[in-house]
């Protein structure tokens, strides 16, 4: 039987690479460390439902971006028994870092006993990360990605971002100051 990250990885490569990224939050001041959601989608790839109820809704062009992308994937490898939907959009709440700095994925899953929080040097693929390359709130760079990597200084991930137009896999060198944050969902 599969692990969980391996769920989570196998889930996240069957999404439809690609696709279009977008992402335009509500505008906030430079001094407000509020992290603004897009009103219009979630980023996910399809409205995602659970027992009925929409959790995370996708917009109709398909376009995506990080937070929703990775909810996706770790909510199609299977929601965890007794979940409600309404914990469901609470985690997700938690997924998308309500303030900058925010660990985002982490605080979403350990705080409801749905992983547990795991160090860079022990992150496997599948595991769920959400980095900060700079918490500066007038300049501000988070990512939630699923771990593909860790090798020499870069980091390879899964995700939505503009450098792969969408969906796709990545790599960037961890910068000096970074903030990493990595759970492995159980």
């Amino acid at each position: 039987m599969a692990t969980r990250t391996e769920q989570i990885l196998a889930a996240a490569l069957a999404l439809p690479q690609g696709r279009g990224y977008r992402f335009d939050p509500a505008p906030r001041s430079p001094t407000d460390p509020t992290n603004p959601r897009d009103p219009v989608h979630d980023g996910v790839s399809r409205t995602l439902t659970f027992r009925g109820e929409v959790v995370a809704r996708a917009p109709s062009d398909g376009a995506t971006f990080c937070c929703g992308v990775t909810f996706e994937a770790w909510f199609d490898a299977g929601v965890p028994d007794g979940a409600t939907p309404e914990e469901l959009r609470a985690a997700l709440t938690d997924w998308f870092c309500p303030t900058m700095g925010h660990d985002g994925v982490v605080t979403a899953l350990v705080s409801r006993g749905w992983g547990r929080r795991v160090s860079l040097a022990e992150a496997r693929p599948g595991d769920l990360c959400q980095f900060w390359r700079s918490t500066s709130l007038a300049a501000p760079s988070g990512h939630s990605v699923v771990f593909l990597g860790h090798r020499d200084g870069r980091l390879r991930y899964w995700s939505s971002q503009r450098a792969t137009g969408g969906v796709g896999v990545h790599e960037e060198v961890v910068g000096p100051g970074w903030a990493v944050h990595v759970v492995r969902p159980s």
